[in-house]
């Protein structure tokens, strides 16, 4: 097999994350996560002492962006389940203005509601558009198969 009919490495890495890209929640997923990292920024970096000094209370912070974060990572790895981990997520993001610094000084609330408002909206590819790739891809293997027979 010569070097032109197979990719390179990183075409096929660039192809492979648009493909992600289109086919999950992508951007409000990364939003989300974001204002997750917001929230939970005063206290990352703190050690064992400092959440014990701090109590329940500083702990309060670390469990909403975990589950801004878990509610991410479903809503990108499982698409079809999306609507409940949005909910949640817009949920946490809310109570996080009065139980976690402001809600991340505001911004990772706004972050999160915005994030997980685009994952509750997104939603697949018609059949039309799933249709037009499907066209798309047989041009392109006829073309492939042209190549690779004149050669």
């Amino acid at each position: 097999m010569s070097t032109s009919q197979k990719p390179n490495p990183l075409v096929r890495a660039w192809r492979g994350a648009t493909r992600l890209r289109r086919t999950r929640p992508f951007w409000g997923s990364l939003l989300l996560l974001a204002g997750a990292y917001f929230v939970a920024n005063p206290l990352f970096g703190g050690d064992w002492a400092f959440y014990v000094h701090v109590g329940v209370r500083g702990v309060t912070p670390l469990l909403l962006a975990g589950g801004m974060a878990a509610a991410a990572l479903v809503a990108l790895c499982v698409p079809a389940q999306r609507h409940f981990p949005a909910i949640v997520a817009s949920m946490l993001s809310v109570a996080s203005l009065p139980l976690a610094n402001l809600g991340g000084w505001i911004i990772g609330m706004m972050l999160g509601i915005i994030g997980s408002g685009l994952i509750f909206a997104w939603t697949p590819y018609s059949e039309k558009q799933l249709a037009k790739f499907a066209a798309r891809d047989e041009r392109r293997g006829r073309r492939r198969a042209l190549r690779t027979s004149a050669v």
